[in-house]
């Protein structure tokens, strides 16, 4: 059943993607913080797996760590657009979409903060 209500009148659609604006936010500046205290110098670590031994890891350069930047702002405009999009449609589904948009800005927090503290 469609809903009555529009995108911006729907108090948990503006909470949500209130979080997903304060997510993506923490996100880059994190990203953009944790590089600019170390001078973009050297290397950094784009893959870690200790379950293969001592120190396994593949190093990168200071723009394999901003794809996570990128992918940041990518994965925020394109869930609040599909979420608007699917509105009108069926409003439980626009609210899945940003509650899996705000769940994957927390993982890419998570593991951008993870590589980069392991430099």
């Amino acid at each position: 059943m469609a809903s009555n209500k529009h995108f911006l009148q729907d108090r948990a659609a503006l909470l949500l993607v209130g979080g997903n604006t304060f997510l993506a936010f923490v996100a880059v500046l994190l990203v953009l913080l944790k590089l600019n205290a170390t001078q973009g110098a050297g290397s950094y670590i784009i893959s870690y797996r200790p379950s293969l031994g001592i120190d396994v890891y593949k190093s990168g350069t200071v723009w394999d760590i901003m794809s996570f930047v990128g992918f940041a702002l990518l994965a925020y405009v394109i869930g609040i657009t599909l979420s608007y999009k699917t509105h009108k449609i069926k409003r439980e589904l626009s609210l899945v979409i940003l509650a899996l948009t705000l769940t994957m800005l927390v993982f890419l927090i998570v593991v951008a903060n993870a590589l980069l503290v392991l430099r």
